[in-house]
């Protein structure tokens, strides 16, 4: 009689999908959260998991650990804040030692997660360490509270998903650390502040002139919200390409955050710095990203020019000053710190 190997041939098949698709997520730049979410859906399709929480161990200096907690086939999350005195034995081990396990019996449940027990009707379950390079910086777990035990193949797929994500995880992390925004692709806001820091210093120095601009996309979380959040982050490539285009070469842009952006002009005063941001405005207005949408971006500019002896947070809270006004104002304008330009 042969032997049936359509079940594990058809784990292994979706295995490979799983980490082909964690593996586009890392290629399409998209951040941490977004990893986390997609690996806690993986472990929710293949091993089984009704519920993963991602145990985010605390650095060096930080009290407290950050638990995130996804259900739901990882469309649902919450999140709390453990502090590091009050950390699972179960997640402490896996920690210390990089190694994973099973718990599956009421008093190995009851001393390894003892929280998470406390909290409902377990059946088992499982810890497995997330490392980047070479460290312990998460433990997944993966809970079950009514279906029976894992398959015993569970933590050979489960392992090879996380650290799938951990090599994702780690590409982000290096992007960041190189300055890198891993959505938009420009500077990201450490790396700004770095540069913003230097050209003042430089400005200082020589005396040359420095101007800064903060923009505003306008109506994004409604593009978010219609087209879903790939449509915004392509809409956000989109913007940073039109921003790199206009500007000159030494100019730098840069993500602020959420749909801000940054502008750094060395050598530029206000009234030439208003005029770009000007042609930047038009620019964005003819910008063409996806179909659905259509033609055109709106956004809001504040733009200020650096004086001594103000500082990087300074300068930055002068462009915001004048961003809030082009908003009140009725967005899609530049205005400057002192006066307003159409």
């Amino acid at each position: 009689m042969g032997t049936d190997t359509s079940a594990p041939s058809n784990d292994v098949d979706r295995l490979l999908a799983g980490i082909r698709r964690l593996s586009a997520l890392t290629d399409a730049a998209a951040g941490s959260e977004a990893i986390f979410r997609a690996l806690a859906g993986e472990l929710m399709s293949l091993p089984g998991a009704e519920e993963v929480h991602i145990h985010h161990l605390g650095g060096p200096g930080e009290d407290d650990d950050l638990v995130a907690v996804y259900v739901s086939e990882a469309d649902g999350r919450l999140s709390y804040l453990v502090p590091r005195a009050e950390r699972p034995p179960g997640v402490s081990w896996v920690a210390r030692t990089g190694r994973s396990f099973l718990a599956a019996e009421p008093e190995e449940l009851q001393a390894s997660v003892p929280r998470l027990a406390a909290t409902g009707a377990m059946s088992c379950a499982l810890l497995l360490p997330l490392a980047e390079r070479g460290e312990v910086r998460a433990v997944v777990m993966l809970v079950r509270r009514v279906s029976e035990l894992f398959a015993p193949n569970a933590i050979e797929l489960a392992t090879t998903l996380v650290e799938q994500a951990a090599t994702g995880l780690a590409l982000v992390t290096a992007r960041a650390e190189a300055g890198t925004d891993p959505v938009s692709g420009c500077m990201n806001h450490r790396a700004m502040r770095r540069r913003l820091d230097e050209e003042i210093g430089r400005a200082m120095r020589t005396g040359g002139p420095l101007s800064c601009m903060l923009i505003d996309l306008d109506n994004f979380k409604l593009v978010n919200d219609r087209y879903g959040h790939q449509a915004g982050d392509a809409m956000l490539r989109a913007v940073v390409g039109a921003l790199v285009g206009e500007f000159r070469a030494f100019d730098r842009v840069a993500r602020y955050g959420g749909d801000e952006f940054v502008v750094i002009l060395p050598n530029a005063e206000l009234e030439s710095a208003a005029a770009a941001a000007s042609r930047a405005l038009e620019r964005l207005s003819t910008l063409s990203y996806l179909e659905e949408i259509g033609t055109g971006v709106s956004a809001s500019i504040g733009v200020a020019q650096w004086q001594a002896p103000m500082s990087t947070d300074a300068l930055l809270e002068a462009c915001d000053d004048a961003l809030l006004r082009a908003k009140r104002q009725g967005k899609g304008r530049v205005t400057r710190a002192s006066e307003m330009v159409r």
